[in-house]
């Protein structure tokens, strides 16, 4: 499993994190620094970008509920995209799309930030 590697762009309306390798629970350092790294600089809305990960474990699922709940408590949105079929199924079973809607692309989540 490759290590998982978290950086962060902004694109309009929101903070991307790329996410790039594996989502397990070696991820939280990552994946965490990233997310309050993107928060302490000011940002609302993240999109977290699934696109380059080939591996998602319930510990990778829990860090991302632990970053959804907290930014929910700081009032902020978090989004998701670049997950393939499999775990959108997941996510959605799951019911984590009610708290992080998931979108087709970076463009098609910022479109939505900047309509809401």
């Amino acid at each position: 499993m490759d290590e998982l590697h978290a950086s962060l762009r902004q694109v309009p309306s929101l903070m991307v994190i790329d996410l790039r390798g594996s989502v397990t629970g070696f991820a939280d350092g990552a994946i965490t620094g990233a997310y309050r790294t993107a928060a302490e600089q000011g940002a609302r809305d993240f999109l977290l970008n699934f696109s380059a990960v080939d591996y998602v474990n319930s510990a990778g699922i829990a860090i991302i509920i632990g970053i959804l709940i907290e930014a929910r408590k700081a009032n902020q949105r978090l989004l998701a995209t670049g997950l393939t079929p499999h775990y959108q199924k997941i996510v959605n079973m799951m019911g984590l799309s009610d708290y992080a809607p998931v979108f087709e692309s970076v463009e098609a989540a910022s479109a939505w930030v900047e309509s809401q």
